[in-house]
């Protein structure tokens, strides 16, 4: 549990020692906040206090008519009441010195309603004199997992990491923890800031660059309030950390639909495209980007600074397939020299394989002895930065009928257990990538290993294999295409370093 409150101005927010929920529900089947710190844990080392005048009780839990019969002065307040409400909430958390207010409330500046901006306006000067700090308003909130706040009634990853997320969007801020959760990983905070009427993504940015927990940071922005402090947060952040930002709004129909979400003013894409490059910022278009590149970072991938990747893969149509797909991305598959053909060609058989980049290797590609030997040889190329390893999940490539030094997959999948490390036992590929990691740091060449589309084994199956592959520092990615275009990303952003 946190217990230093001398670091970022806005560090407070991310460590209460209560919450209070104004609005629960009086339905104890239905979810929302309550809900998720409940499953989060909140409750087993704070304070939690559910209010509702028309209730007494919900889940064993006292429940307040309002938040001044709550028994202390209040750290965190979540509003889920009417937007007309809010108001007399606000006099209420001044009265009960209340620090941050988050307004899951939606219904003010976004509904383009002249009362309703007013009424926004009325909400942010009252906090604003008082000295109290606003998330939203129309937003999900946090998740930061070494305090178990969670907005998500679905468990979310227990383990803290060191990714910071800032989003606009609280959907995506979902599918951030999700789906990067399920392929290993982990985050410090995520905070969903909706309107960011009062903190927006300029003061998520300026916490970011200055947390110790943080080594990364991402973040999906719709518009921005405060080009200059967003500019000067933006660089600072950048030049500290490496910044990966989702733009929405970047046409003329997102910017459209941007405005009616949260209000937002998208900006010129041109302009912020150039100030992102200025800055150092990796700009994406997708979650699946943002997640290979940090991936990449987060592995082996973190140095490359050239451009020539060889190949290895078994099937002809694969090889070609890929081929293309990594040079059109703007990365070179080199030829092989003479001399390493020689070498290639003194173990690999001459039908049904090839020693060009990219190498077939047949069924070789399943041996790990032989894998070694490929590896070292093919590392003595003039031109290679990089290996890209093509792998899937293949129904005849298993424990019954292969031998332990070559590649299979078994196991099942339960969901309750999605973020479970043992879920699945797979040995052979644990042996592929501490054979992987070996060479990787005895060659100095990264190997990102390339999943084919699924013969066998669940979607779930495929993460329990990339989150093994993290662990390992071996970078692994959906496809050929994916793989290249997140380095492609990591090659300029050390070019603006």
């Amino acid at each position: 549990m946190y217990k230093n409150h001398n670091k970022h101005p806005l560090d407070f927010i991310f460590h209460p020692k209560n919450i209070a929920i104004v609005g629960v529900s009086s339905n104890e089947n239905d979810g929302g906040h309550f809900k998720a710190l409940l499953n989060s844990g909140f409750d087993k080392n704070h304070k939690l206090y559910p209010v509702n005048p028309k209730m007494n009780k919900i889940k064993n839990f006292t429940c307040y008519p309002s938040i001044l019969e709550c028994p202390t002065d209040i750290d965190y307040v979540i509003s889920r009441v009417p937007a007309p409400l809010v108001p007399e909430l606000v006099k209420q958390c001044i009265e009960k010195n209340v620090k941050t207010l988050h307004l899951f409330t939606a219904g003010f500046n976004e509904t383009g309603d002249k009362e309703r901006e007013q009424l926004g306006t009325e909400v942010l000067k009252m906090t604003k004199q008082a000295g109290i700090r606003v998330i939203g308003p129309n937003c999900m909130g946090l998740y930061v997992p070494s305090e178990q706040i969670s907005f998500t009634e679905e468990a979310p990853p227990e383990e803290a990491g060191d990714v910071f997320v800032a989003s606009q969007s609280g959907v995506l801020a979902a599918e951030f923890i999700f789906r990067l959760g399920s392929r290993g990983i982990r985050f410090s905070k995520v905070v969903s800031f909706g309107n960011g009427a009062d903190l927006s993504v300029s003061d998520f940015l300026d916490y970011a660059a200055n947390d110790s927990e943080t080594k990364y940071v991402l973040s999906y922005i719709e518009g921005i309030n405060n080009g200059k402090d967003f500019l000067k947060a933006l660089k600072k952040c950048a030049s500290t950390k490496p910044t990966i930002i989702i733009k929405g709004g970047l046409t003329e129909e997102g910017a459209r639909a941007a405005s009616s979400h949260t209000g937002s003013l998208a900006g010129s894409a041109e302009i912020f495209e150039s100030l992102c490059k200025q800055f150092g910022v990796i700009l994406v278009d997708s979650i699946e980007e943002a997640q290979d590149i940090i991936i990449a970072m987060k592995t082996s991938l973190i140095n490359i600074k050239n451009h020539n990747v060889i190949s290895i893969s078994s099937g002809g149509g694969n090889s070609v397939l890929s081929s293309d797909t990594i040079a059109r991305s703007g990365l070179h598959l080199p030829t092989i020299d003479k001399n390493v053909q020689n070498k290639l060609r003194s173990f690999i058989p001459l039908a049904g394989t090839s020693i060009f980049n990219p190498i077939d290797f047949g069924v070789g590609a399943n041996q790990i002895d032989l894998l070694k030997k490929l590896f070292r040889t093919l590392s003595k190329n003039k031109k290679v930065d990089c290996f890209f390893y093509s792998y899937g999940l293949m129904p005849w490539m298993n424990d019954k009928n292969t031998k332990a030094s070559s590649l299979s997959s078994i196991g099942g999948f339960n969901l309750n257990k999605l973020f479970a490390k043992k879920e699945f036992e797979n040995k052979s590929f644990e042996l592929l990538l501490s054979t992987f990691k070996s060479l990787q740091k005895t060659l100095q060449l990264p190997i990102a290993i390339i999943h084919r589309s699924r013969i066998q084994g669940s979607l779930d199956e495929v993460n329990n294999l990339a989150c093994l592959a993290l662990e390992k520092g071996v970078p692994f990615f959906d496809s050929s295409e994916r793989a290249s275009k997140a380095i492609m990303k990591i090659i300029s952003w050390h070019n603006t370093k």
